[in-house]
């Protein structure tokens, strides 16, 4: 709809208002324009500089924006965008100016096309098609009266957003170039483009890539990073810092493609070898220094709470200038021990490796398996002597199931680095990550050796970079809540932490809730003296038991360590197998089914036997202590059976009153245990009659479960 309006003008000049109901009826005043000046309330860079190139005979674009909002946020992570938007402002053919003071909700639109000499325009006849104004490729520039101007004022924005079910009004007027009326609104333009005093937009990008001395890539680069609108801030600048340096830095590789070991020195580093790389970003070996690299991340566009945690970086020799964080990776990785207590570990999807990094340097923990079956044999073998010092050096009355419980919580964390991709796949099918992604609790007795147990596994999953757990003192709500801003797989291990510390540790019943693929969170294992915890965490935790005592022996003490301190590139060809095998949705809840698979693939690979206590289904399955002890209770003459209803009761003599909550916790979460007094009532009978008769072909009173349940009857 347009009608006309009165102008006292040039005679040639024309107006009528119009209702524009979609964006391609807004859009069609662009075709053939040569010259544009804009004054918009909101746009993108990005379609800006889309609509620019569509319109092809468009020489110049002029916009000035009126959000005052960061118009450089929405270049973030753009730097594709950003570097021609630089070139054609260079250019002088696509500028954009920024109301940096001041909100300007106005919408002018100065349209021109370079018309023929003898073109004449009725603004009153809206059948005339706007490419009649004339071809402007002529090589005879018309002069300013014989080029035709189109101008709207109303309410359309240069946003193509919301037309769907936006509906807009304009006021055209149609006049020529250098009219009274072209100059009145040119005017009403500039006045508007005076609002800008920082000069055009991208001005200081330009400034940046003529002082600095880097290539413009990594200048644009660094210019276009910022917060990019996650929830977790923090996380996201760690994430960032960790892709700077796995791009900044050499990946080390510890295990050579020929399958030998890289040497590793006194302190930890590795040597420099002769050996060939596959790869012109992979190096065979660790450089004997950690890397000098600068690493430059923006910090514009972040929460000043979040700007102020990451400042204190600078304690770690890092530097923040003009809203630019700067520091070395060695800076990062102090940083990172020094509030987190475990290094930067992530999973590269893409590259299908998983990439470690410790004193500034990046190692990658996944390496093919080598073709030299005897060296995955020797790594074997080097993994059950440490296992077998339960036989040499423990007591224990059942040492078969104490090397499972090891075994098991040893596979454990060679699949929590991994636990992100899993945590995917559950994802896709609706699985509750908090139940299907089990936390790892090992107890036992003071000299029980879960100590150098944990230097042992933390030891093969990282090259023996890192040994010794989180001390139980350090941890709290807060330090488990921040964890999911460490941008790490590295399992947290808290030693020597007591179950009432691990009870206040509800951050725990939900650590998954948050979760996204964009942002890996760690697992945690727990270390602790006393017996298992109270249910919630019972239902989310994979509980072993080292039920020994080792002696104390020189002898011993020596052996172990120098197990510990051995290099064994299992972790790597482990790794780099799991990678390769798919993941499924098990019939039961052995989150660990593809990492027993994996790891007795390698031994199928190494024509090596797996050990008799190798766990094939879950050790707290296979040789669960507190089944054994209900075994043992129920042949008491002082506990007595009866049954209620649909429920069976277990009464206990009123000298055990302070035993019922151990056998309490005995049972499995699907057994529904109930302590009333000194009676526990079992309120599913049968999968208690299932829990208890798993083993009882293997248990020494044959017919155990008949006589049970004889007893249950009578």
């Amino acid at each position: 709809m347009g009608f006309e309006m009165p102008l006292a003008t040039e005679a040639d000049d024309s107006c009528h208002a119009e209702i524009f109901k979609s964006w391609r009826s807004f859009s069609e005043n662009f075709t053939d324009a040569t010259r544009m000046h804009v004054v918009t309330y909101c746009d993108s860079p990005e379609f800006v500089l889309k609509l620019f190139d569509e319109l092809g005979d468009l020489e110049v674009l002029e916009v000035v924006v009126g959000d005052v909002d960061d118009y450089r946020e929405r270049l973030i992570d753009k730097p594709e965008t950003a570097d021609r938007l630089e070139r054609l402002r260079c250019e002088g053919r696509l500028v954009i100016y920024l109301c940096e003071t001041k909100e300007v909700h106005s919408k002018l639109y100065l349209i021109e096309y370079e018309a023929k000499p003898d073109t004449t325009v009725s603004a009153a006849d809206e059948s005339v098609s706007l490419a009649d104004y004339g071809d402007s490729s002529s090589n005879d520039k018309p002069a300013d009266s014989e080029v035709r101007v189109r101008i709207i004022v109303g309410s359309p924005n240069l946003s193509k957003n919301a037309w769907s079910n936006q509906t807009n009004m304009g006021v055209v007027y149609d006049t020529a170039k250098g009219s009274t009326l072209h100059t009145e609104f040119m005017g009403l333009y500039e006045e508007h483009r005076a609002y800008n005093n920082k000069g055009p937009f991208l001005e200081d990008l330009t400034e940046r890539i003529e002082l600095s001395g880097d290539d413009r890539e990594k200048v644009i680069n660094l210019y276009t990073e910022g917060k990019v609108g996650t929830t977790d801030e923090l996380g996201e600048i760690h994430g960032k810092l960790a892709d700077h340096i796995d791009s900044e830095v050499e990946t080390v590789n510890l295990v050579l493609d020929d399958g030998s070991e890289a040497e590793l020195p006194e302190d930890g580093s590795a040597v420099d070898t002769d050996a060939d790389s596959d790869s012109e970003e992979e190096s065979d070996s660790p450089i004997s220094d950690a890397p000098k690299a600068q690493i430059n991340l923006s910090l514009r566009g972040y929460d000043a709470t979040t700007v102020d945690t990451v400042s204190k970086m600078k304690d770690f020799d890092a530097t923040v200038s003009n809203d630019t964080l700067n520091l070395t990776p060695s800076a990062f990785h102090r940083y990172t021990k020094e509030v987190f207590s475990v290094p930067t570990m992530k999973l590269n999807d893409a590259e299908d490796r998983l990439k470690f990094h410790h004193d500034g340097q990046v190692y990658s923990m996944t390496s093919p398996p080598p073709a030299d079956t005897t060296l995955i044999n020797d790594a074997l073998a080097d993994m059950e002597a440490y296992f077998e010092t339960v036989d040499n050096h423990g007591n224990s009355n059942n040492p078969t199931a104490v090397k499972a419980h090891m075994m098991e919580a040893l596979l454990w964390f060679f699949w929590a680095p991994f636990a992100n991709r899993q945590a995917r796949f559950y994802r896709s099918h609706d699985v509750d990550l908090d139940k299907a992604l089990p936390y790892l609790y090992v107890y036992g007795e003071s000299n029980g050796g879960k100590g150098t147990f944990t230097e042992f596994a933390l030891g093969m999953i990282s090259a023996g970079r890192v040994e010794s757990a989180v001390d139980a003192d350090e941890i709290g709500k807060r330090n488990v809540r921040n964890m999911r801003s460490a941008h790490t797989t590295f399992p947290v291990v808290v030693d020597d932490i007591t179950k009432q510390k691990v009870h206040s540790l509800d951050t725990l019943r939900n650590f998954w809730k948050g979760w996204t693929d964009e942002s890996p969170y760690p697992m945690f294992a727990f270390i602790s003296n006393d017996k298992r915890p109270n249910q919630w965490f019972r239902n989310r935790a994979k509980i072993l038991h080292f039920d020994v005592n080792f002696q104390t022996s020189r002898r011993g003490e020596a052996q172990v360590n120098e197990l510990i301190s051995k290099h064994n590139p299992l972790f790597s060809w482990f790794g780099h197998a799991y990678l390769a095998h798919d993941l499924r949705l098990a019939e039961d809840d052995d989150t660990l089914a593809e990492v027993r698979e994996t790891m007795l693939a390698l031994y199928d690979r190494a024509e090596r036997n797996p050990p008799e206590y190798f766990p094939h289904e879950p050790a707290e399955r296979i040789h669960d202590t507190g089944r054994s002890r209900w075994h043992d209770l129920l042949e008491r003459d002082d506990v007595e059976l009866s049954e209620e209803k649909d429920t069976l009761v277990i009464s206990f003599d009123e000298s055990m009153s302070y035993e019922i909550h151990t056998y309490k916790r005995d049972p499995p979460m699907t057994v529904r245990v109930e302590k009333r007094g000194l009676d526990l009532v079992i309120k599913t009978p049968d999968e208690f009659y299932e829990w208890l008769g798993e083993d009882t072909a293997t248990v020494a009173r044959p017919g155990f479960l008949s006589r049970l349940r004889s007893r249950f009857s009578g």
